[in-house]
């Protein structure tokens, strides 16, 4: 099973926007990709500008939807990100 960690870091001045934003993202993804197994977001206490996604999914294909879905929401991940996210993939053992 595919999993990934994600680290996003906002726009200072679209902290709060963004926790709206990604916990709507995250229930939105559970509700809707009945592969997605896990899709939780944290926001780091120490950098309150970064978030950390964990995800899992059923199989390759599941993650492979996930990334088209998020390509629509482009437009709004725009608005809020700082910089690129830090994606690392990983497989469970």
């Amino acid at each position: 099973m595919p999993s990934v960690v994600a680290t996003i870091k906002v726009k200072e001045d679209k902290i709060e926007e963004a926790k709206g934003f990604l916990k709507q993202l995250s229930a939105d993804t559970l509700a809707n990709e009945a592969g997605t197994l896990a899709y939780t977001v944290h926001q780091r206490k120490d950098e309150p500008a970064t978030f950390v996604f964990y995800e899992k999914y059923a199989d390759d294909a599941a993650f492979a939807q996930h990334g088209e879905n998020l390509k629509a929401r482009g437009k709004d991940f725009a608005a809020i990100l700082a910089g690129p996210p830090d994606i690392v993939l990983l497989d469970e053992v």
